[in-house]
């Protein structure tokens, strides 16, 4: 036996890239038959600061023309520290499908940043791990120049191949340091942002891919410990050619001649001869 569950036309949210202008979206659910543009229709109203009148609704100022389930919303018709009520109605407003209320900061999911890279900083003496510097820049969308909103930068970084993304903690600049990645491995970082005090992120970066091989170092290092195990090998060597004779002293001391009282070494050695 299935069982088929009836899903409502609703809204799926609105979103405001830069607290400039922001875009509703709805779902036809599994009404199927209203798929066609202005089958399903978007009221809104605005209520301004101390103002309680829910009469002047006006419909959405915008109808995309790329896909019929999208409100536009564009500067004229954008107000921060104001409250939005938003509905979808049916073709003939006689059916209230859905209602949300939201003011613009708290629907602020900013666009991805642009144009991640990164340089190399250094290479462990062991050849084993490296550091690397991220740097982007602001998404276009964003007005970060004149500080109109302030964004918060999330990097994450993973190998490639695994589900588990490694998170740092967010900055506001532009740019973060990595430590200890591991050479020989590839690695994906990617990078995300949300408006500073704000609670949604925007979508991730394109990724960017960081290889260092472990021989990038190896050559440097060894051949400091080759030079320095010859040098060690050359001093030494100049050492007992310079001290040779003080060696020679200290390694074949020469023999003592005898020392038994009375006896007159040059008269033993004629008596010998005359043996």
């Amino acid at each position: 036996m299935f069982f088929f569950f009836t899903v409502r036309p609703h809204l799926t949210g609105c979103i405001s890239p830069s607290m400039e202008t922001f875009h509703c979206r709805w779902s036809v659910g599994s009404f199927q038959n209203l798929s066609e543009p202005r089958d399903l229709r978007l009221f809104y109203f605005n209520r301004l600061p101390l103002t309680t009148s829910e009469t002047n609704w006006s419909e959405c100022p915008l109808y995309s023309t790329e896909r019929p389930d999208e409100c536009f919303f564009n500067e004229n018709h954008t107000t921060i520290w104001t409250s939005y009520n938003v509905q979808l109605r049916s073709r003939d407003q006689s059916v209230l499908y859905d209602e949300i209320s939201f003011s613009v900061p708290d629907i602020v999911q900013p666009d991805p940043p642009t144009g991640l890279n990164w340089k190399l900083m250094n290479v462990s003496l062991t050849s084993t791990h490296f550091d690397i510097m991220l740097n982007w820049k602001p998404p276009k969308s964003a007005d970060v120049e004149t500080g109109w909103i302030a964004l918060q930068y999330d990097v994450q970084y993973r190998e490639v191949g695994s589900d588990h993304w490694e998170m740092s903690n967010l900055v506001k600049s532009t740019y973060r340091s990595l430590f200890g990645l591991q050479t020989n491995v590839n690695h994906e970082v990617r990078v995300r942002c949300k408006m500073l005090g704000g609670k949604n992120f925007g979508d991730f970066s394109d990724s960017v891919f960081v290889h260092i091989p472990s021989k990038v170092s190896r050559f440097p290092v060894m051949a400091l410990l080759i030079f320095g195990a010859l040098s060690l090998v050359a001093i030494l060597l100049l050492v007992i050619i310079s001290q040779q004779e003080k060696l020679m002293f200290l390694l074949l001391p020469p023999v003592p001649g005898p020392k038994i009282q009375g006896i007159d070494p040059y008269l033993l050695k004629a008596s010998f001869h005359v043996l």
